[in-house]
């Protein structure tokens, strides 16, 4: 019998889990709410992907991987092998215009290194989890109970991710996409029988300079109308892993999961349980800060952030314990940015240091944060993570919210530091929710100052990516929903198409019909399909309106387009029967796979 917390290590050995740039993407939605990806590879439009409340499956799930680490020495080499088999409950629990949330549990699960198993350890990695995906199949989020612990956190999360894919209604597109050994590039191909074959080309560099993994993967992918999610998949991975500072390591990974039942039924309160995506120190984490004196605050400081630097396993406890001291001294933040500053840290230890700064909020933790975005010298990964983690302030400072406008308002598309202005913009949005959650009273100057700099930002670019920090505030007010309806008039088709889609996140139902007289004189056909992708969800379209959608569709030359104006037909058959005619002659003559697809899916 191994102990409990040997699976879970070696697992994340066997994983490689090179630090990764994960922490700049979890609070900040992406344009369009698809991907916070730079090269969101594979969102042109709704993919052929179904979601359906309610509906439950259960698959098949094997993976079989060897580690082989070459020790120094003539012949010497380390070897370990996982093997993981166990049935996956899948219930879909909730859909919107952004995607689905899934519920996920592990049935019968056995989990073995080196051929040892610890029951512990595979009752514990049979808790339910939630997933957050998006539209096209991409995993966005993942949320445990409160009392699963962070290595089987990682476990479960790595083993969805091992199966994850992005449609896209091409033959063939290409994506960025993670997982535990970092991101990558992956490209997909449709292939007959609707099979796709994806690939992963290779990984990207790691701002620490990082060894890159070299990868050979052949991954083969089934899918069937009317199932959520995948009908099966394979993969078969070689992942090396040369470092001339440290020994060669070389992973072989094979994995299926097979559909077994569509007609399973599971209970959606199991799935109930309050979202907690990370481990609580304590209920009331101001209330927790330990009483120290000064000297005892920095010892304690020190010693955390060489805990940090070690840990493996349970690193939010660390995570938590240095957002109290943070918390309890107001000279501490400063202490901490001058260590980030002075000693060389592993790249995961610094991203969850800046972690420990957003949960800790405080005033002198921001005032830490905004002075490593007034110091050009700092890295732009240090000053990429001081940005998301002040967009994630409940109650941001005079100063943070300036330096934030200042960056969202600079032109820095020349210098390695051109992603941090967009970051900014979106960061005031994530801002702005939080205040409008909170009735604050600077809020409406917030959204006020939102929609000028969406009108008088020079680059069209700009002023798109001020749209989109709009659509983080999740206003749902009708008053900014007719605002936005004016930037439908603007020059430029990337900022009507942004409007567009802000207010498909905040829902256009109330603006439905200007949107598509809007849309009726767009020649763009890029914003064109924005703006009938945001009457998707028209809870009642006039007559008038139905009437110009079937004849446009039979118009229509954008494929983007076309996919769009059949969406808005085949959500509203039972109030107009004549769209079935319409979709059916479509499928008929149609040449979009994408397109008839999601029309048999519709109709039938």
């Amino acid at each position: 019998m191994v102990q409990s917390s040997r699976p879970a290590a070696l697992l994340a050995a066997l994983l490689i889990a090179l630090a990764t740039l994960a922490l700049l993407w979890w609070f900040l939605p992406a344009p369009q709410g698809v991907d916070t990806a730079p090269d969101a590879g594979g969102q042109r439009g709704e993919p052929p992907l179904q979601w359906h409340v309610g509906r439950a499956q259960r698959y098949r799930v094997a993976i079989d991987s060897a580690f082989l680490m070459a020790m120094p020495g003539a012949g010497s080499a380390r070897a370990m092998n996982l093997a993981m088999q166990g049935n996956l409950d899948f219930l879909t629990l909730g859909v919107d215009a952004a995607g689905a949330s899934v519920g996920m549990r592990f049935d019968s699960l056995s989990l073995a290194i080196d051929g040892a198993s610890d029951a512990q350890v595979n009752r514990a990695l049979e808790s339910p989890f939630r997933v957050r995906f998006d539209r096209s199949g991409r995993p966005l989020g993942f949320e445990f109970p409160a009392t699963l612990a962070q290595e089987h956190r990682d476990i479960l999360e790595n083993t969805v991710r091992m199966f994850q894919l992005v449609l896209d209604g091409g033959d063939s597109w290409d994506t960025e996409e993670s997982n535990a050994n970092g991101r990558y590039r992956a490209h997909y191909e449709r292939a007959p029988a609707g099979a796709i074959n994806k690939h992963k080309s290779h990984y990207l560099p790691s701002i620490t300079g990082a060894p890159v993994p070299e990868v050979e993967s052949v991954e083969s992918i089934a899918l069937a109308p009317g199932n959520d999610w995948l009908t099966s998949m394979t993969l078969d991975e070689n992942i090396v892993i040369a470092d001339s500072a440290s020994v060669p390591v070389q992973v072989t990974n094979l994995a299926t999961i097979e559909l077994l039942d569509i007609n399973s039924r599971f209970a959606a309160g199991d799935w109930a349980f309050p979202a907690s995506p990370e481990p609580e120190v304590a209920l009331d984490p101001r209330a927790s800060a330990p009483a120290l004196s000064p000297r005892e605050a920095q010892q304690q400081l020190a010693v955390s952030v060489e805990e940090l630097q070690d840990a493996v396993d349970d690193r939010s406890l660390v995570i938590h314990r240095l957002r109290d001291l943070l918390r309890a001294d107001d000279s501490l933040p400063q202490a901490l940015i001058e260590t980030l500053r002075s000693e060389e840290l592993a790249d995961r230890t610094r991203a969850d240091i800046y972690l420990a700064f957003e949960l800790a909020g405080t005033p002198a933790s921001q005032a830490a944060l905004v002075s490593v975005l007034a110091d050009s010298n700092w890295p732009p990964a240090d000053a990429m993570r001081a940005i998301v983690a002040l967009g994630g302030m409940s109650e941001p400072t005079d100063d943070t919210l300036a330096i934030l406008w200042g960056l969202a308002l600079s032109d820095l598309d020349a210098t390695d530091r051109r992603d941090l202005p967009g970051t900014a913009a979106l960061a005031i949005g994530s801002i702005g929710n939080s205040l409008r959650q909170d009735d604050a009273p600077d809020y409406a100057a917030l959204r006020a100052e939102l929609l000028v700099s969406a009108s008088t930002a020079d680059a069209p670019a700009q002023r798109a990516v001020f749209l989109y920090a709009l659509a983080n505030t999740a206003d749902p007010d009708r008053l900014l929903k007719r605002d936005l309806v004016s930037y439908l008039d603007d020059p430029s088709a990337e900022v009507r198409s942004a409007a567009a889609r802000t207010l498909e996140r905040l829902g256009a139902d109330q603006v439905a019909a200007e949107v598509l007289t809007r849309a009726r004189q767009e020649s763009s056909a890029q914003a064109r399909a924005s703006m009938l992708a945001a009457l998707g969800d028209w809870q009642a379209p006039t007559d008038e309106a139905m009437q110009w959608a079937r004849v446009a569709l039979q118009q229509e030359g954008d494929e983007q387009v076309r996919y769009q104006i059949a969406v808005m037909l085949g959500n509203n058959l039972d109030a107009f029967p004549e769209n079935r005619v319409a979709l059916q002659a479509l499928l008929e003559s149609e040449q979009s796979k994408r397109i008839r697809q999601k029309v048999a899916n519709m109709l039938y």
